[in-house]
């Protein structure tokens, strides 16, 4: 690591040091190996299908008509074998959800193919109806918003077919700001109504990407360990993440979706 970066880290893990004052609990090795290889690959997946829907969107901007429709409500995402398959959908006159453009996005973030452009549009199948509702139901929920825009991720919660899993990412423009303030995930079931909400972070924090900057840096207090959210804003950065965390000033790296240890302070 070059040595303004350990200086800074050494610097993170004192400002941390202080401003916990109730720290968290360090988790035991096994279930901390099992967080951390966990954040892993949801960031992954995150990342992927935040991506598949930003690729999609791209694409259907080249398609007459697209920017101009005031039918359409948003997108959501399926995992087809290694692709993604992006939906596009909105209401008819009646009030049906229906599919209007689908895209599918490679897993090494290729779009295949033209985009699918349904001139006759066609009712949303059961995984996609389901979704949909679900995002719904997230979106309308009350929180905390940092930002004028927000891109939806929605997946299946394997635990159970009615619920989902909604996550709500701060959009931006500039490349040069990592907005990772405002991240929220919603575990969401459709059939029972509940809904509980997990934010991020407590304030609208936003990262500087210069450019010439080897890495960022964040201080996170609500988790012992780096989270899903951390390692998919690291991945959209294109750059190393250190997260500092709780209970004694430990801190991570996150690179190219990986989280490695990088310091851990002994209670003493």
């Amino acid at each position: 690591m070059p040595r303004v970066l350990v200086l800074l880290v050494v610097a993170l893990i004192s400002t941390l040091a202080v401003a916990q004052d109730e720290p968290l609990a360090a988790l035991p090795p096994l279930d901390e190996e099992a967080a951390l290889r966990a954040a892993e690959e949801v960031g992954g997946l995150l990342y992927r299908h935040d991506r598949a829907g930003a690729l999609a969107t791209d694409s259907l901007a080249k398609v007459r008509g697209f920017k101009r429709r005031k039918d359409l409500i948003g997108w959501i995402t399926e995992a087809r074998g290694d692709a993604v398959v992006v939906t596009f959908f909105g209401r008819d006159k009646v009030g049906s959800l229906m599919a209007y453009y689908r895209v599918r996005v490679a897993g090494s973030g290729a779009v295949v193919g033209k985009p699918s452009v349904l001139k006759v549009p066609e009712p949303l199948t059961e995984f996609e109806k389901s979704a949909a509702q679900a995002r719904s139901t997230a979106l309308a929920s009350t929180f905390q918003s940092c930002a004028k825009t927000y891109n939806t991720v929605v997946m299946p919660d394997e635990s159970d077919q009615d619920a989902w899993v909604v996550y709500l990412l701060p959009g931006t423009t500039k490349r040069n700001i990592v907005p990772i303030g405002g991240s929220y995930r919603f575990n969401v079931n459709n059939r029972t109504g509940a809904v509980n909400v997990r934010p991020y972070t407590k304030t609208c924090i936003q990262l500087e990407n210069d450019p010439k900057s080897v890495g960022l840096m964040v201080t996170h207090l609500l988790d012992p360990v780096p989270t899903d959210v951390h390692v998919f804003w690291s991945i959209w950065a294109q750059k190393p993440l250190y997260v500092a965390t709780p209970p004694y000033g430990t801190v991570w790296s996150i690179k190219d979706g990986e989280i490695e240890l990088v310091k851990r302070r002994d209670a003493g």
